[in-house]
């Protein structure tokens, strides 16, 4: 299969390492800790917040996780590499990705916000067009609806970052009722500074949780990613923000069929 080797930057896909495979094949997340730089972390955490309390500042088409600074995070170097290895499905090439982007989203939560509501789990037994599925063989993954994240501000462990059931993507079993409780000990968290990064794959048992940094705020960018005959989220993004994008970063967003669509 043929994988775009450069992002619309121009900047080399990285690969995940044999290490990160693993982890991500055998718990179904992983984080990557501090992967901006200080001064993108600064001017995306100002965008992210003026979107959030003053969206009228942001024009309409920007209004959105792919806004302003935002875009370049949507094939950055690290989730390119990731979703070659994990997500991209054919009609591939240094033009166009062989994934979709589709949907994205910022999210601000301030302390005692809580979003509890576990789901997901089993994708190995989902059916396909349910797109939360987790397909594998020996020396080779597919994950369906993959999710990333970008923490702009940090997150301490066990103070309301995403949890998950590791493992959980590939159970046969229905969750149990004691992950109810988000202080069970089958839930798994993590801690980052910020411009962290955590790939998850939408199979795995996950929910938010509690905020309980009293000092910040949970300040996030939510984007998924999914094979391109295969479609979630009812998003799209603005048509006049797409047609800024350079052909490469608008091949993110082709429609969703696989035949003779290798855009460009």
């Amino acid at each position: 299969m043929a994988f775009t080797d450069f992002n619309a930057d121009g900047e080399p896909a990285v690969e995940p390492t044999c290490d990160q495979k693993y982890i991500f094949d055998v718990k179904g997340w992983i984080a990557f800790p501090g992967v901006l730089a200080d001064d993108d972390i600064e001017e995306m955490r100002e965008f992210c917040l003026k979107l959030k309390t003053e969206p009228e500042s942001v024009p309409e088409p920007e209004r959105c996780g792919i806004g302003g600074p935002l875009l370049k995070l949507a094939d950055h170097p690290i989730v390119l590499g990731f979703m070659n290895e994990f997500v991209a499905c054919g009609n591939a090439s240094q033009e166009c990705y062989g994934f979709r982007m589709e949907s994205s989203f910022v999210t601000q939560r301030k302390a005692g916000s809580d979003n509890f509501q576990p789901h997901g789990g089993g994708g190995l037994n989902m059916f396909p067009a349910n797109s939360h599925v987790y397909h594998l063989r020996p020396g080779e993954v597919h994950s369906g609806l993959t999710r990333v994240v970008w923490e702009m501000n940090p997150v301490e462990e066990g103070c309301g970052g995403t949890l998950f059931v590791s493992g959980s993507h590939k159970a046969a079993f229905h969750r149990p009722d004691s992950l109810q409780d988000p202080q069970s000990p089958l839930w798994d968290t993590y801690s980052c500074p910020a411009g962290s990064l955590l790939i998850f794959t939408e199979a795995i048992t996950h929910t938010g949780t509690e905020w309980k940094t009293k000092d910040r705020h949970r300040l996030a960018v939510f984007n998924s990613y999914n094979t391109m005959g295969s479609k979630w989220h009812k998003w799209e993004p603005h048509p006049d923000l797409l047609a800024k994008m350079c052909p490469k970063r608008q091949s993110l967003f082709r429609p969703v069929y696989c035949e003779e669509n290798p855009f460009g």
